[in-house]
């Protein structure tokens, strides 16, 4: 009931985050003269939607390579429908309260990542290539579900999300897909029609059409067969979606079933002209990156996402991870994964708790207040009589409770080398 009260009341507040006290205690007192919502306790209501407004992002920070970069987006922007966009942030906001500064930020976000990327409309030939880093469990998923919103209402008519490297991973990113994108549960369906079964952003608009060629069973990766029996034809003008497991056998399936969609070229090549594809990697960080040494090829993984890409006149790569250290010493070649357009910090919004939070980035006593750490971790400093500082692999150490002293010695094996 506090939920179904809290979404009326975001409908009788701006959606700005300069909101006064004044504005949600009259809201609140429209909505509890409602009968259906008398009896919520006010101070709690209270508290709740003053969470929500009290939330606050940073904004983010971008390194881009401008002799790249091909502005496009504020020249197209009053001129696209932004359904697929529109109906997933009613769904932020009404489903899943988020905060309207997150909302506002995640919008302009979004905007910075698609102009990054290119018109996918133009008929030229082009590949972008890029990055976008965020903390664990710090909104990388709802990022790149708002980025493929955006990207199925602007233009871009493949998707390929990029989703670990397990079975439940990638049906755990499929249904959050299904949720915010699609609109429909593909473990019944993986083509649009109007007898879906509904779910998320589904519930709020059925009328937007898209349609996937995976789906969020756990045996629901890519598979030629599945893909063929949907009927869909591939050079349909609706967005079609592929969430599939980063594995050689999958990626290799998915690869022959586009050169069977592809046309040959005078020079012999294979293409895929007709089509904007957007790849998304989440976590580009694993078993995406050619670990083979220099002049050695290329490992299986690697190899296939590039000859994905390389397939499409037009793709744009977003590798979306927490951890982009091997990333940027990807070596700058012509079609490897290198962000060799932008890379953007997604910041965290201000309720995120994460491994600053806990332990903070220097030591703090435990007498010692802190404004921005929890104060949630104690310091051990009772073991130096079992377990010194300074022991080494082939020391004696004890274990409590045994010799009169209160202790054990235990000799560790002698083939344990030194440190």
């Amino acid at each position: 009931m506090n939920q179904n009260a809290i979404r009326t009341i975001r409908t009788l507040l701006p959606s700005t985050t300069s909101v006064t006290q004044e504005q949600i205690d009259e809201a609140i007192n429209t909505v509890l003269g409602i009968p259906q919502y008398s009896g919520i306790d006010r101070a709690s209501l209270t508290r709740e939607v003053q969470s929500i407004y009290n939330i606050r992002i940073d904004d983010f920070r971008i390194i881009e390579a401008r002799e790249r970069r091909l502005p496009w987006l504020s020249e197209r922007k009053s001129s696209v429908n932004w359904r697929f966009w529109n109906r997933y942030r009613d769904y932020l906001q009404i489903e899943k309260n988020f905060a309207p500064d997150v909302l506002n930020k995640l919008d302009r976000l979004t905007d910075r990542i698609m102009d990054g990327l290119f018109d996918p409309t133009r008929n030229v030939i082009i590949d972008k290539r890029g990055l976008v880093v965020g903390q664990v469990q710090s909104g990388k998923t709802s990022n790149y579900t708002g980025l493929i919103c955006k990207a199925a209402d602007s233009g871009y008519k493949l998707i390929i999300v990029l989703a670990g490297v397990h079975n439940n991973l990638r049906s755990q990113t499929q249904l959050r897909l299904d949720e915010g994108f699609l609109g429909f549960d593909t473990q019944h369906q993986r083509a649009f029609n109007q007898n879906n079964l509904w779910i998320g952003v589904g519930r709020i608009d059925q009328g937007i059409v898209a349609h996937s060629l995976t789906s969020s069973m756990e045996k629901g990766d890519f598979t030629a067969g599945a893909a063929n029996a949907l009927g869909l034809n591939f050079n349909t003008n609706e967005p079609i979606i592929a969430v599939v497991k980063k594995n050689a056998a999958v990626l290799n399936r998915l690869l022959q079933w586009l050169l069977a969609q592809s046309v040959e070229t005078a020079d012999g090549r294979r293409v895929i002209g007709n089509k904007s594809l957007l790849l998304i990697d989440d976590e580009a960080d694993n078993a995406s990156i050619n670990t083979k040494p220099e002049n050695d090829g290329t490992t299986r993984i690697n190899g296939l996402i590039r000859d994905i890409l390389r397939l499409f006149d037009r793709s744009g790569y977003v590798g979306y991870t927490a951890t982009p250290f091997a990333n940027i010493f990807i070596p700058l070649t012509e079609d490897d994964l290198f962000p060799r357009d932008f890379i953007i910090n997604l910041p965290s919004p201000s309720n995120y708790i994460g491994p600053d939070k806990v332990f903070g980035f220097e030591m703090i006593e435990d007498d010692e207040d802190s404004d921005t750490v929890l104060p949630i971790v104690r310091r051990v400093d009772d073991h130096q009589n079992f377990i010194p500082d300074n022991l080494r692999h082939r020391d004696n150490f004890y274990e409590y409770g045994s010799d009169p002293n209160g202790r054990s010695e235990i000799q560790l094996p002698a083939e344990v080398p030194d440190s």
